[in-house]
């Protein structure tokens, strides 16, 4: 035996194009075991010039496939081999072999590969620790989804195919969503057995996906999924809730105990050659239902890195040219290092679960090659018998991103998958596991929409309300530093629940201009349902979105003691005054006089040079030059004496009685160094720097 087996070994490792060792060793496992295999065959052309290409259309590929297919089952007659399984547009087709054939089938000159159908189960779902979350329905707006929807993006006149067990449409979150429902269910060998409706498949047609018979779990998985995905009841919501769903069923009764181990016979299990089948169809009717993305909570195998021999990446890539997103559960066996098939595939959206933060969950699969990290730990969906649910896993997980790529693509539908890939990877939130020296991006929709948007947002924390006069009122300075004119939208929020209140969006602010607004005008100009401003809330955190590059500042003026104060705090970090100050004070104002600094960076003396705006038009006011400052020092000035001395169209000229209440400053590119700004609180004599700020847009 142990002659043969190596024997056929080699005439694989002689073919043409031949699978890798691990396949290798998968089609000889299951002959030993069996006496027979399945395997998915990769069809060449035989002459020159007939090739099947991705880039073909379908038409073009149809017509290819037909006479390859027309080729290989000629040569196949010869072996006594029969095609079981053929696909319209792609160059697959699945058979049945012994050892015997096996060497037959890998010398014809029409097979580029021969690959192993490999049995795949739903990524179960998982029991989670105490710790890792709680049973709450806080998963989707975890996601940062709730912005994106009150901005009309959640994946209307969209589609997301769900490739899954069977899905109960009819459920109050999934009713009058489904289109395109298939299933691609198979019987063989006599011991596996279609699950399709009508026991014939493939079967394409309106309840084609949802053969749930009452009692039975079949359907507990695949609904469960797809609620998450598009749900929507009016009060439950999926991520996508305004997208319809494409329910496809992959999954077949089996009875075989060694099949189903470690699970009780009979089994749901599906394969491969199943998957390939519904993902083929999925492609060949993007168009007609509008699909943007494919969820594949299912999965097998373990790999450690990127498996880019399955069959299924010729179809996935196939998606991805169209600009549909295939996400893939990585697995609940709490691995580090390793994924299932197909996540292991490198055009697919791998995905591992975390709790409703940034924790990893404890069974989720983690790995340097995998993608994006989702919730997936108690996550409250439908149930097929009626009601809401509470399941984890990776599965649980997937959903998420599948219906995150349509809210997206709601607003960005022109944008390259490669554009939403990264705008998702660069504004996740970092999460990793214990002893482990990398990140992957958690999701987070609205933030990757305001990317692909180059919006850019930040968040004021703790800023003062208007009734809370005792403390200081709060002003917002926000800075225009593009060259044309742009406006900011402010979400006001409760900062002790997080609670939006109300959205205002600000005048429109000139390039190099900063407009300066105290909260009360926020209170009463936002749109919201109530008037903000009645209710005695001491702070507010406000989210501030940006059309274009500058920063922003959060300053109190403490009434009582007279004291201006820079409260500015950013998530990722202050700036300092660098090359552009904010809102400085012109000489008219006499309670709080400027001064900034200068400071020489180079290796050499040398004489900064400032560009003057006026802060509320971003007119330019003139140039001033500061005398030589030697290398490693600074030169401060009053605003009294950059006014006296500034230079206006080539003359120097007091012109401090029309100057605004504020300026800013920009310090020229010619000069190697960078700005402080400081104001003194005449009344009780303290000084204040001002220079921190908030960067906005490309500045971040």
């Amino acid at each position: 035996m142990r002659a043969a087996r190596y024997g056929v070994v080699a005439l694989l490792v002689g073919a043409a194009a031949t699978p890798a060792h691990a396949q290798i060793e998968s089609i000889l496992q299951q002959l030993e075991a069996n006496g027979h295999a399945r395997v998915i065959v990769r069809m060449k052309a035989a002459a020159e010039g007939q090739a099947w290409t991705q880039a073909a259309s379908v038409y073009e590929q149809r017509a290819t496939v037909e006479q390859m297919r027309r080729s290989l089952e000629s040569s196949l007659a010869a072996s006594d081999l029969v095609i079981d399984q053929s696909f319209s547009s792609l160059p697959f087709v699945g058979l049945q072999i012994d050892r015997e054939r096996l060497g037959a089938l890998l010398s014809l000159s029409d097979v580029a590969g021969v690959y192993p159908v490999t049995v795949e189960r739903k990524a179960k779902p998982q029991t989670s620790s105490a710790f890792e979350g709680p049973a709450v329905a806080s998963s989707v707006p975890s996601i940062d989804v709730e912005d994106a929807w009150a901005r009309g993006y959640d994946g209307d006149g969209l589609t997301v195919a769900v490739i899954d067990g069977g899905i109960a449409i009819n459920h109050a979150m999934l009713s009058g969503k489904a289109v395109g429902a298939a299933c691609f269910s198979a019987t063989f060998g006599g011991d596996t057995f279609t699950q399709c409706p009508s026991g014939q498949t493939p079967e394409i047609g309106p309840a084609a996906a949802s053969n749930c018979p009452f009692g039975s779990d079949r359907c507990d998985h695949g609904t469960h999924v797809a609620s998450v995905a598009v749900g929507n009841d009016g009060t439950n919501f999926g991520v996508a809730r305004g997208a319809q769903l494409m329910p496809i069923d992959v999954f077949s009764e089996v009875t075989d105990e060694s099949v189903c181990d470690p699970d009780p016979a009979p089994c749901e299990l599906t394969d491969s050659l199943a998957v390939l089948d519904a993902l083929n169809y999925v492609n060949e009717n993007v168009d007609t239902f509008n699909v943007v993305a494919v969820n594949l909570s299912v999965g097998g195998g373990s790999n450690t890195g990127p498996c880019d021999s399955d069959p299924r990446k010729v179809v996935i890539d196939m998606l991805r040219e169209k600009g549909v997103a295939t996400t893939a559960a990585a697995g609940n066996q709490g691995s580090n290092g390793a994924t299932n098939a197909p996540a292991c595939i490198s055009s697919a959206v791998g995905v591992g679960a975390t709790n409703d933060g940034t924790t990893v969950a404890s069974f989720s699969n983690f790995a340097s090659f995998m993608d994006v990290m989702a919730p997936g730990v108690n996550i409250r969906a439908a149930d097929p018998a009626g009601g809401l649910r509470t399941l984890s896993g990776t599965s649980m997980a997937t959903p998420h991103v599948a219906g995150a790529y349509a809210v997206i693509r709601s607003a960005m539908g022109e944008a390259a998958l490669d554009e939403i890939d990264t705008a998702i990877s660069v504004t996740g939130l970092d999460v990793s596991r214990t002893g482990q020296n990398f990140t992957l991006p958690r999701i987070r929709v609205h933030q990757a929409i305001l990317e692909l948007q180059g919006i850019n947002i930040k968040v004021f924390n703790n800023v003062i309300g208007s009734r809370t006069t005792d403390v200081g009122e709060s002003f917002i300075r926000l800075h225009n530093s593009s060259s044309e004119t742009g406006r900011a939208r402010v979400t006001l929020r409760d900062a002790e629940t997080g609670a939006p209140l109300g959205r205002w969006t600000s005048p429109n602010i000139p390039a190099h201009a900063s407009f300066q607004f105290d909260v009360s005008r926020l209170e009463s100009e936002a749109e919201a349902d109530t008037v903000i401003a009645r209710d005695d809330r001491t702070y507010y955190n406000l989210v501030v979105e940006s059309g274009f590059d500058g920063s922003m500042q959060h300053v109190l003026w403490q009434r009582t003691a007279g004291v201006l104060s820079n409260m500015t705090s950013c998530p990722d970090g202050v700036s300092g005054g660098e090359r552009t100050l904010l809102n400085v004070h012109s000489p008219n104002i006499l309670q709080y006089p400027s001064a900034v600094r200068v400071y020489n960076d180079s290796a050499s003396a040398s004489s900064g040079v400032l560009e003057i705006f006026n802060a509320t038009t971003g007119e330019a006011v003139g140039q001033w030059t500061s005398p030589p400052i030697e290398a490693g020092a600074a030169y401060e000035a009053s605003l009294s004496e950059i006014i006296t001395d500034i230079e206006t169209g080539g003359e120097t000229n007091d012109i401090a009685d029309s100057l605004p209440a504020h300026l800013n400053v920009e310090l020229s590119s010619d000069f190697n160094g960078y700005l402080q700004h400081t104001i003194l609180n005449r009344r009780s004599e303290v000084l204040t720097d001002m220079s921190a700020k908030c960067a906005l847009g490309n500045n971040s």
